[in-house]
């Protein structure tokens, strides 16, 4: 009797775990059925729902709720899933990837502006109901992205000069220069003699010196200046940049904020600026240091041992620091390059633009002063550096954002019509979503 009770106990013991089991199975396969094939992958409900909770968490705050807004919400992110499986597919078939060093370089800009550690940012992250994991995911995903658009597209996108000119024509309107100014005037009589306006251009450069001494600019304005903002100690409020006089404007370009100009003259009088503060489209003074260069190249060849070539380039360098013969002259006659006619002149050359080697090498050298042979692939040269100069390339920066600013732009319109035609030539099945 004992033992038909313990074995009826058994089958309702082995019962009840194929009956969960078989729950759990089937509430598994439920979460996770296949709503969506895109080429050789499935997208799953339980990607999907976490990527739709995602979306809504991070709408909590905003507005948006009710069975209609969640339908859309649910949509639209099975569309960005769709997306991001052709994207990660075609990189793959083409070889398009991203080395971990670049991620985590991303990760660790992401910390540094946020002035949190790795640990600390993965720690919001994670708070913030999204696993570190798929963060980094989205990253590399992103990464990948940026590649492609690049690869396919932004490489292949011309920019005329009329286009960046009617950009920065477009910038300059969406974000006009607007300056809070202080304002000196040292004024002149209406009928002032040669004398009286000598006198005050030279009062105005006293004042010049008292203000680069760090004396305060509202003191000497209330002490010095004829302008009615002299009580207020010279602030004459924010101005735009099309309200102020062209005179004005010509000598607040050579300065940024907190800085004065020098004294300079109107009908009116001599005035000194100051901006206190400038809203609007920054331009930042973008200086580079160049190089004038000029160089005797010997191409090396199976029939010429190295040992000869750098014999001969040692002698013309002899010669010419001897002022037996000149470095024109023999470039002419002995460079093999095209440089050779003009002398071995080689122009003006920036930071990055030539052989590592060829700028370490002249970076050394004095003015007029001749290296030692050195070898690159190109051949053996001897290097002269005839000029230095800091070059001033605010404007040409400011152009090559407004280029970039227009192939951005572009590239975004082009995007739509790529992705687009890779979906139609894709095999996609959405299947049937159910709640």
């Amino acid at each position: 009797m004992k033992k038909k009770v313990y074995s009826i106990l058994l089958y309702f013991f082995v019962t009840f775990l194929v009956n969960q089991n078989l729950l759990s199975n089937e509430k598994y396969q439920e979460l996770d059925r296949v709503v969506a094939i895109v080429e050789k992958e499935v997208i799953t409900e339980i990607e999907l729902k976490i990527a739709i909770d995602q979306v809504l968490n991070s709408q909590k705050n905003k507005s948006g709720s009710g069975a209609q807004y969640t339908e859309l919400v649910r949509a639209n992110v099975l569309d960005q899933l769709i997306q991001k499986s052709l994207i990660e597919q075609y990189a793959a078939q083409y070889g398009i990837q991203v080395e971990q060093k670049k991620v985590d370089a991303f990760i660790n800009n992401i910390a540094k502006k946020n002035n949190l550690s790795i640990e600390e940012l993965q720690k919001t992250i994670e708070r913030d109901g999204i696993k570190f994991g798929r963060f980094i995911d989205n990253i590399r995903y992103e990464l990948i992205l940026k590649q492609i658009k690049s690869k396919e597209i932004s490489t292949k996108i011309n920019v005329s000069d009329f286009e960046i000119e009617s950009q920065l024509r477009k910038n300059a309107v969406l974000n006009p220069d607007v300056f809070s100014l202080s304002h000196i005037l040292i004024q002149n009589p209406s009928n002032a003699s040669i004398n009286e306006i000598d006198a005050n251009y030279k009062k105005s450069m006293e004042v010049y010196n008292l203000l680069l001494a760090k004396k305060s600019f509202e003191d000497l304005a209330k002490e010095y200046s004829d302008d009615a903002s002299a009580k207020t100690g010279g602030n004459i409020g924010w101005k735009k940049e099309k309200d102020l006089p062209q005179l004005f404007v010509d000598e607040l370009s050579k300065i940024s904020a907190g800085q004065i100009t020098s004294p300079f003259k109107s009908p009116n009088g001599f005035h000194i600026l100051k901006i206190n503060e400038k809203k609007g489209v920054e331009k930042k003074k973008v200086l580079i240091k160049q190089t004038k260069l000029r160089h005797i190249i010997i191409k090396q060849n199976e029939i010429t041992p190295e040992e000869e070539i750098t014999k001969r380039l040692n002698r013309f360098r002899n010669l010419i620091i001897e002022g037996s013969d000149t470095f024109e002259n023999l470039a002419k006659e002995y460079s093999e390059d095209g440089s050779a006619a003009d002398g071995g002149n080689l122009g003006w050359v920036s930071p990055g633009t030539t052989l590592p080697l060829f700028e370490s090498t002249y970076d050394a050298l004095e003015i007029n002063e001749i290296s030692k042979p050195i070898n690159t692939d190109l051949g053996w040269h001897i290097l002269q550096v005839t000029e230095r100069r800091e070059n001033d390339l605010t404007d040409e920066s400011i152009k090559y954002a407004a280029r970039i600013q227009l192939i951005n732009q572009k590239t975004e319109l082009i995007f739509k019509d790529w992705i687009k035609q890779l979906r139609d030539q894709s095999f996609i099945d959405i299947r049937m979503i159910q709640d």
